[in-house]
């Protein structure tokens, strides 16, 4: 199936090394004779080609998603940069006898390094920069019609626009009650504020919300470069810098990785401060979060060590937050 999506996209000599098989199945691919590039910031003749998991992303999601890289891409920002098939399409459509067809994409291989556990604070104001750019540049895009990606608003956190193919009434009920009252007493507080901000364009627009430091963030002379926009939609501005302090949490430096990554962040773009007093309310969605997918994962996989263990640390952030009283 790989092999016929590259040639696709025009490419009949090609090597392929399986990179990942989860969700999306991702290959490396090498193309012998490739013309040079005049930038560093992909690798010379070398691709990332998705088999993109079926159903994961809405109707038209894939595409979409190709169609914002492809702007952030004009625009100079350290994104994976879509290639088109020969008829200039951003995806094509793959079938073979006996296998579900796949749609598949093909982006240039980003030049980077992740940073490991050796965490420090370029690191973090890298990550400022990089986001503040993702996010002006999203505040003055137009997205083309039929643009659909996913909300990290009540309905995509917690609700029935999840992504784990579950609603919430077939979810929250099976909450372990030891969970429970902390998903409760930090979502309420999440929507109250979502209810009092609304979804205007100084809080929320279209946000990577996976830019972690122990994912999707190479690191290259200095600056950060962002891959896997496969989760990326609509959200809270806020909720987007949370992200990357979620990883760090138990890191006796945290307050000082903390303010280069906001020092980064306000190099290129602010936030007025009543939203960033809720910084850390919204690393807390994302703890209820992980508790909302990991008991759907039981319901798909009721042995699902995984999705367990996050589920138990999340429960373990959200006990600690709420009796120092940090989140309101």
């Amino acid at each position: 199936m790989a092999r016929a999506a590259l040639h696709a996209f025009g490419f009949t000599d090609a090597r392929l090394r399986l990179m990942v098989d989860a969700g999306n199945t991702t290959y490396r691919v090498r193309v012998p004779g490739d013309k040079p590039l005049e930038t560093d910031l992909y690798v010379d003749g070398c691709y990332s080609l998705r088999l993109h998991q079926p159903g994961y992303q809405d109707e038209g999601g894939v595409d979409s998603e190709l169609e914002w890289l492809s702007a952030l891409s004009e625009e100079g920002l350290p994104v994976p940069q879509p290639v088109s098939t020969g008829d200039g399409q951003l995806s094509v459509e793959v079938s073979l006898p006996g296998a579900p067809s796949r749609r598949c994409s093909l982006l240039r291989w980003v030049r980077g390094m992740m940073p490991g556990k050796r965490v420090r604070p370029w690191h973090l104001k890298a990550i400022g920069r990089l986001m503040a750019g993702l996010q002006n540049h999203a505040a003055r895009w137009s997205p083309p019609p039929g643009f659909v990606r996913r909300h990290y608003d009540r309905a995509g956190l917690w609700g029935d626009d999840t992504g784990t193919g579950y609603t919430a009434d077939q979810v929250i009920p099976l909450i372990p009650r030891e969970y429970s009252d902390g998903f409760h007493a930090v979502t309420s507080l999440v929507e109250s504020v979502m209810d009092d901000w609304g979804k205007g364009p100084e809080v929320y627009g279209l946000i990577h919300a996976d830019l972690g430091t122990e994912a999707n963030v190479l690191f290259h002379r200095g600056e950060a470069r962002a891959i896997d926009f496969d989760d990326g939609g609509y959200g809270y501005w806020i909720y987007d810098l949370a992200i990357p302090l979620v990883d760090l949490e138990g890191d006796e430096a945290l307050p000082v990785l903390r303010r280069a990554l906001l020092e980064g962040y306000g190099e290129h773009r602010s936030l007025p401060e009543e939203q960033l007093e809720k910084l850390d309310l919204f690393i807390a969605a994302f703890r209820a979060l992980e508790i909302f997918w990991g008991t759907a994962a039981t319901l798909r996989d009721p042995e699902s060590k995984y999705w367990r263990q996050r589920r138990e640390n999340a429960w373990k952030h959200l006990k600690r937050v709420l009796k120092s009283g940090s989140i309101g």
